[in-house]
């Protein structure tokens, strides 16, 4: 019931509150790209939108101060929570690499096929006190050649490779 209620909360706050979240278009292979989050219950500042003609992979962490937690939303439809922060008292900076390999920050990682998608995220914990916004970041990288083809296309190098030689001899 509770997670019916944050959906519900989540397609409520998109489609009725266009004005409070910024729409930005998130570009492919460009690193990362920071959103600003408030309290618990909130839809974080940013709403990425973004189309792809082939597979990527999409990320998200959690930065500066661990212990953030997100909903994450593509088309409206949950994709599932961020990882649970181990402790939450890191503090990073910006530095989102090494937040995403840090078991105290949140973070998560889904492959996306070819169509056009709306990021949104809903947090629901939040580290610290204080009210001043926190920050998190989200990547978009086309996802690499899988192993079997990038083998397949190795022998297929090589046998061409061992013709060619066999032709000059």
């Amino acid at each position: 019931m509770k997670q019916f209620s944050l959906k519900a909360l989540v397609v409520a706050a998109v489609l009725g509150s266009a004005g409070s979240a910024s729409a930005v278009t998130l570009n492919i292979d460009s690193g990362w790209d920071r959103f600003a989050f408030g309290a618990v219950g909130t839809l974080a500042k940013r709403v990425f939108t973004f189309t792809l003609s082939g597979f990527a992979n999409l990320s998200i962490v959690d930065g500066y101060l661990a212990g953030d937690q997100f909903e994450v939303f593509l088309n409206t439809v949950s994709q599932g929570l961020t990882s649970v922060p181990v402790q939450g008292t890191t503090n990073l900076g910006a530095n989102y690499d090494a937040a995403f390999g840090d078991p105290d920050f949140s973070n998560w990682t889904q492959r996306l096929g070819p169509g056009s998608y709306t990021l949104t995220m809903l947090v629901t914990q939040r580290s610290g006190t204080n009210t001043i916004d926190h920050l998190g970041a989200v990547r978009l990288d086309t996802a690499p050649i899988p192993l079997p083809a990038a083998g397949l296309l190795l022998l297929t190098a090589l046998g061409a490779a061992a013709a060619a030689r066999r032709r000059s001899i």
